[in-house]
């Protein structure tokens, strides 16, 4: 999908915004430039941005033949809006350090980084915090990368599996020799990550490797226990730790690992439907428990981190009686390996102090969404640890909820500002340091739109076109969508090491925010989400945050992908269905 081009450029007043510092961190010292004037002093590194011509070389070509147009800048000092709604902020007032950022490679990311001729474009809108000689951003400078670790059911060929959702494993079915030359897409993403300066690195795995299961297989047959076989759970923790080891010497430091993923389900497949079924295998807590055990200990002296348990729903963090599609063993995470019980982890080395949630099925409005992260934060907080989101897309079935239209009525921005509700509310109600999209790559099928991708990729990337069927492994066009900006009016800005700061925005839910202060205390990012159908002005009241400050908007809505957008004054106005960010820098 193309970006609007900026109409009579001439004009337009803008902006340079200064270079980033190492920590991706964006400043508002700023001179008025124009495009063409040569003559305008700039920072080295945005003359050297202007001397590699990003602004005509990055934004050309999507891969998909069609003009990829540029990022722009344009002026809002025509906006009006006669709605205002009282926004206080005080910076004084500090909750959760942000870990990052991040979204996950599962599953075409390692057929994409094979076989699709726009990779590096692709890598560059994902990872680079860089900005452009005009003003505009390059990308969305995600600071984690989640990264499959396959168990093997491409090796295997499993025919259950649709292609796309096969994953490599680099060891060979001998269970003794490792092959490096595996997962050469996912590898690439990889050093991609890397060279953009991704902060956090993290290895993941979905199931065991095939030939260490008890039925042979990636998916599970063994109901409510683990797929992995009791003598072969040393081997797996091994097989583990070796992966780590390999990249971390190889210059890819790989910051955790999580060893299980959603333990509170089966893992069994659809026969009748091969686009359902991927790597899996259900955990009992006393399961996960051995088996971290055994990884702890073989790390070593690795600087490596482990995060646990990936929980499938919010609930399962904190309850011990039933949750609706968990089995029995899987529950209470939180106080099961953060107490004092059998199944206690909070002593080991390596054991990152977070609990690792997925945001799916518990997310259906206002009242879910505030009640079970407030309840999982709660415990949390009494156990002394830390919550992460590792996992979301929009999997609900959803009909009219608060404002949402429901999935058949709802446009992809519709879609893009659900996931903005989430984020906010694992940010605020979780307390959540780490927040992570689900699957970067995808394809619309089934009348999904854009429920489940960043970008879309297949034959054919119009909107509104279906590839059920297609097998999109083997290469073909691509395109950028709305949630990739959407997660971006986050990521790009609020980095490592920033703290929540406590904000007030208004009485009603259409219309939210959250603020978050630099480590240095020198440059305050506001997020806000406007619901409404109508743009509204705000004048922030800003406490703890004193000096001369200057300010920087960006803007993402139906037409807008974090376009940045002048202002005059502290007063602003946020459009109609949009996501925006103000940076405000002393």
């Amino acid at each position: 999908m193309s970006i609007k081009k900026a109409k009579d450029m001439k004009k337009l007043s803008l902006i340079l915004l200064a270079a980033m510092t190492v920590s991706g961190m964006l400043s508002c010292d700023h001179e008025e430039i124009t495009p063409n004037d040569s003559n305008t002093a700039l920072t080295p590194e945005a003359l050297a941005a202007r001397n590699n011509q990003k602004t005509n070389e990055n934004n050309n070509d999507n891969g998909s033949g069609e003009e990829k147009k540029e990022w722009k800048v344009v002026n809002s000092s025509d906006e009006r809006s006669d709605d205002e709604i009282s926004v206080k902020i005080n910076a004084g007032t500090v909750y959760q350090t942000i870990e990052g950022f991040g979204a996950s490679d599962c599953w075409l990311g390692e057929y994409v980084g094979k076989n699709y001729s726009g990779k590096d474009k692709i890598a560059k809108l994902l990872f680079s915090q860089d900005t452009l000689a005009n003003g505009a951003l390059e990308g969305i400078g995600l600071s984690m990368w989640r990264v499959n670790l396959g168990a093997g059911s491409a090796d295997q060929k499993d025919p259950m599996f649709e292609t796309a959702k096969m994953a490599e494993c680099y060891l060979k079915d001998d269970g003794k020799t490792y092959d490096w030359t595996k997962c050469k897409g996912q590898q690439f993403f990889m050093t991609e990550a890397k060279k953009y300066g991704v902060e956090k690195m993290l290895l993941f795995s979905n199931s065991p490797l095939y030939f260490w299961t008890e039925n042979g297989k990636t998916y599970s047959e063994s109901g409510e226990k683990s797929n992995l076989k009791p003598e072969n759970y040393e081997k797996f923790a091994e097989y583990m730790a070796e992966v780590s080891k390999h990249f971390n010497e190889a210059g890819i430091p790989i910051d955790y690992i999580s060893p299980v993923n959603e333990p509170q389900y089966s893992w069994n497949i659809d026969k009748d439907h091969k686009d359902r079924n991927q790597e899996g295998c259900g955990w009992q807590n006393s399961e996960v428990a051995t088996l971290i055990n055994l990884l702890n200990d073989k790390l070593g002296d690795q600087k490596t981190k482990i995060v646990i348990p990936e929980a499938a729903k919010w609930s399962a963090t904190y309850s011990s009686s039933s949750v609706a599609g968990c089995n029995d063993g899987t529950l209470n995470q939180i106080s099961e390996f953060f107490g004092n019980g059998d199944n206690s982890l909070k002593n080991l080395t390596h054991v990152h102090k977070v609990v690792g949630v997925h945001s799916y099925w518990e997310d259906k409005g206002w009242t879910e969404l505030e009640s079970y992260r407030t309840t999982a934060y709660n415990a949390a907080d009494a156990a002394g640890i830390g919550l992460w989101q590792t996992e979301w897309s929009l999997l609900g079935d959803y009909g009219v909820i608060d404002e949402y239209p429901g999935l058949d009525a709802a446009k992809y921005i519709d879609n893009a500002l659900y996931l903005s509700r989430v984020i906010y509310s694992d940010l605020v109600w979780a307390n959540v340091s780490s927040w992570s999209y689900w699957t970067v790559f995808g394809q619309e099928r089934w009348s999904q739109k854009n429920r489940f991708y960043l970008i879309k990729v297949g034959s054919n990337v119009s909107d509104n076109v279906d590839l059920n069927d297609e097998d999109v492994s083997t290469g073909g066009n691509w395109a950028d969508n709305v949630n990739l900006y959407v997660l971006g009016n986050y990521s790009r800005f609020i980095r490592p090491g920033y703290k929540r700061v406590d904000m007030t925005c208004g009485n009603d839910k259409s219309f939210f925010g959250s603020a978050f202060l630099s480590g240095d205390g020198n440059t305050l990012v506001m997020v806000y989400t406007n619901l409404t159908d109508s743009k509204v002005r705000i004048k922030p009241q800003i406490s703890g945050f004193e000096g001369n400050t200057k300010f920087l908007r960006f803007v993402t809505d139906e037409t807008k992908k974090l376009e940045r957008t002048n202002m005059s004054d502290g007063n602003m106005v946020i459009p109609a269905k949009s996501v925006t960010t103000v940076v405000y820098c002393k």
